[in-house]
């Protein structure tokens, strides 16, 4: 597929905003080092010969960018050597190109990384640069919307925050703005320190690893609203839980399933890894906090009792250490990073064969996306470069059900379509 580039230029905000230098919060400077990305895609079923205007996008994104302003900035090293954003009003990268294709032609879901790449602009990334947009027109008259946001800055609910906003000055719907924050005080350490826990999801090592591409295949399995209904009465028959959420039922669904399906010694301690929102957990709550405001959480246990217990004791570890996501928590991790300042504090990335990862975009507006055409069809987020990764994500529609993409290796992912199905068939026939 031959892609071509028809425009490229730098939109900056359409009003004055504020030159200062924004401090980043110790949350902002233990996110992964990387572009978080997105695919919209957009679907132009009334044949509209002014489909996705490049003039009105540019135009309210410019005024969108006076808003969220920081990311028009750069990503740059303090003289105390923290990470800052340098509010310059320089601009974001908007690309319009063309692809010869209808939507109908590409697979979106999962996508393979060949196509993935030709949505999003060609920008490494290790750039300053904070926000970065591709408009593709197919040949049917449909638009895929690339989104690459530098997560140094913000997380995904924070940038789901700017997209929704951008979507509703295109369409004219000002009402319902709710302006962000970027306030990072309710973020500062504690003075002294205090360290009551410790976070085995994170860890300190003084050296670059070089994030290399694993070989991993992606396969999508969906989940209907009633086979969620009858997973989570499922959770609820475990020992002390109650109420589950989406997220913990269907967790505690794949990491057993994963754990059958890697075959591992029954001894194997196996740890599954995913975040949590503080927003609304931390005292006083910060909703409209735009910034990173997510923890990597942990849960671990024998394989054999993962692979032996019942679905709800598994979803009980899980929402266990969720509910531990107290104020003294978080302000502990927050100390703990002040501390350890001068070293590098990242998240786990090579985990071993027995853990897996959970990425969820559950519940976030990702569909509130209404350029004055209408809300995307179809929405892609999934890496093609990570292994041992199930991400999970709304299907569009208030009855629809979740996309549950797993990321794995052709052996395992093999076995594990087997043992998915066979648990679904366990709580699908009660």
């Amino acid at each position: 597929m031959t892609l071509e580039i028809l425009q490229s230029s730098l939109v900056i905000p359409s009003d004055d905003t504020p030159r200062e230098r924004l401090s980043l919060s110790n949350l902002d400077r233990v996110a992964v080092r990387k572009h978080n990305c997105t695919i919209y895609l957009f679907k132009n079923n009334e044949g509209d010969k002014d489909f996705f205007s490049v003039e009105v996008l540019k135009s309210a994104l410019a005024k969108a960018l006076v808003m969220f302003y920081p990311l028009a900035g750069r990503h740059i090293i303090g003289h105390d050597g923290r990470d800052q954003i340098d509010c310059n009003a320089e601009g974001v990268l908007f690309v319009v190109a063309r692809l010869e294709r209808t939507a109908d032609s590409i697979q979106f879901e999962p996508m393979s990384p060949e196509n993935r790449d030709l949505f999003f602009p060609k920008q490494p990334q290790s750039s300053s640069l904070l926000e970065m947009l591709q408009v593709t027109y197919l040949k049917c008259g449909s638009v895929v919307l690339g989104t690459s946001t530098n997560h140094i800055l913000v997380d995904g609910r924070g940038a789901a925050h700017f997209f929704q906003t951008w979507s509703r000055i295109a369409r004219g719907d000002l009402t319902s703005i709710v302006p962000p924050s970027f306030d990072r005080t309710p973020l500062r350490a504690r003075c002294p320190p205090q360290i009551n826990f410790d976070f085995p999801a994170y860890m300190t090592d003084l050296t670059e690893k070089e994030d290399k591409p694993k070989s991993c295949g992606l396969n999508l399995f969906k989940l209907s609203k009633e086979q969620i209904r009858h997973l989570k009465i499922r959770c609820n028959k475990g020992r002390n839980t109650s109420n589950v959420s989406t997220f913990v039922a269907v967790s505690a669904l794949v990491w057993k399933c994963y754990c059958k399906a890697q075959g591992l010694a029954p001894s194997t301690m196996s740890r599954l890894y995913y975040t949590a929102d503080i927003r609304n957990r931390i005292h006083p709550p910060i909703p409209a906090y735009f910034g990173n405001g997510v923890i990597r959480l942990s849960a671990s246990s024998e394989v054999s009792k993962i692979t032996s217990s019942r679905i709800g004791e598994v979803a009980g570890s899980v929402k266990a250490v969720i509910d531990g996501l107290t104020d003294d928590y978080i302000r502990s991790f927050i100390d703990y990073m002040e501390v350890m300042h001068e070293r590098k504090v990242s998240v786990i990335t090579d985990i071993s064969e027995s853990d897996l990862r959970i990425r969820t975009i559950l519940g976030m507006p990702i569909y509130d996306l209404d350029f004055g055409w209408g809300s995307p069809q179809l929405v892609s987020w999934e890496r093609c470069t990570e292994t041992r990764v199930v991400y999970l994500m709304n299907e569009p529609g208030e009855d629809a059900g979740i996309k549950v993409v797993v990321s794995l290796d052709s052996s395992t992912m093999k076995q594990f379509q087997k043992v998915f199905y066979e648990e679904l068939m366990l709580f699908t026939d009660e």
